[in-house]
Formats: C-alpha cells, structure tokens, sequence
C-alpha cells in the first residue's frame, strides 16, 4: 500500500483539490450511455457527438437542462417532453455515479489524516446536485462546480475563484485532475499539479508533494 500519509504540519500545503469526473468517478458505463442515448431516441454516437458539442455552455448554466436537452433534441428531429427532459437529466446524472474505489480510498485516506479536501468539477447543476448528495461528499470542506462559478477549467478563472474559495494562494494547493489541459492551466498558475492516471500514481505523487511542503 505504500507509506502511510501523515497527519499535516501547519506550514504544510493544506489543501489537496480534486477533479470529479474520470478521477473520484469512473467513466460513464457503456450500459449507462446506451440507456441514455435510447431515451434521447438516437445512436450512441450522434448522441455523444451533441451531448459534448452543448456539454460547455450546460457547465456554465448559460444552458438549463431543458435548454441543453432541447438543443440536442433539435439537432436530432426530436422534440423532448418535459417528462423526456426529465428521465434524461436522470439518466445523465446517473452516469457520473460510478465511483473509483481507488480514487475514493485516497479521499478517505487523506481526510482521515487531516488534509484539507475540496473537489473542482465541470459540471452543470443537475450533476452537480447528484454528487453533492454522496456520502463521499461530506468528505470535502468545499465542493465547487463550474455552474456555479460560471467559469470552468480550463479558464485560468476558474482556478482564480477557486483559490479565492479555499482562502489559499496556489502555493497551498495540489491539484489532481485527469485532463492535461487542465493540469497544466494549473500549473502555470504556481498549482502543483498531478495528471490522474489511476489512483496508485495519484497517491504516489500527492505523498510526495505532501511531504515536500513539510
């Protein structure tokens, strides 16, 4: 397992910001996007094609759910009910519910030792109420998503108000987010950064920035 993370000193780095989706979660289950593209009445691929082309402005509430699934309903000839836009916020949500167990072992490790936990997501509102209603939420002092900020990662923005959340300087920061994109938005901001690829790594390398702060 590993060397076993230490309780922080007070000059350390305190807080550790994770990505939620594809790092606490896993990807969408096949079954899952299957379920949701036979509601929207399409194929897997057109609906994923539209579902990432609207995916930015739902993130940033400039779309309500039933603006984003009405403009994906056009562009497919369908004309989506409000109980259709409901069973599809559903679905959706449930997709992004499939946690890492790994990734949530390492939560639990660090909040049990004492470091300061907070989550930074791209989500838009009806995702974002679906995983604060997690018990593994309550794990974090701050769950902050970019519907809520109106600006996502990468948008240096977004990091900028997060910071401001957290009452941290970038310093005080480790960042874990699977998007290199977004890790190196980060990083250029003063972050240190680590690009999830699977939460044995993502440990290794949170205990090292853990212990270089000391």
């Amino acid at each position: 397992a590993g060397p076993a993370v230490r309780r922080p000193e007070r000059t350390a780095m305190t807080w550790v910001l994770f990505d939620y989706g594809r790092v606490i979660s896993d990807p969408p289950p096949e079954r899952d996007v299957a379920a949701l593209a036979t509601a929207a009445g399409a194929e897997v691929p057109a609906l994923l094609e539209l579902y990432w082309s609207w995916r930015p402005a739902y993130d940033l509430a400039e779309l309500d759910a039933r603006g984003y699934w009405r403009q994906i309903g056009m562009r497919l000839g369908r004309e989506y009910t409000d109980a259709d836009i409901s069973e599809l916020v559903r679905l959706d949500s449930e997709c992004w519910l499939h946690l890492a167990d790994g990734t949530v072992a390492l939560v639990e490790e660090l909040a049990d030792a004492g470091h300061r936990l907070a989550l930074l997501s791209n989500a838009p509102t009806d995702v974002a109420a679906a995983v604060s209603a997690l018990p593994l939420a309550r794990r974090f002092e701050h769950l902050l998503f970019s519907c809520h900020l109106s600006a996502a990662k990468p948008d240096p923005r977004c990091f900028a108000l997060a910071l401001d959340w957290l009452g941290a300087s970038p310093d005080e920061v480790i960042f874990i987010d699977d998007r290199p994109d977004n890790v190196a938005a980060a990083a250029r901001l003063g972050i240190s950064s680590v690009h999830f690829t699977g939460p044995r790594r993502a440990r290794a390398a949170v205990l090292r920035l853990l212990a270089a702060a000391v």
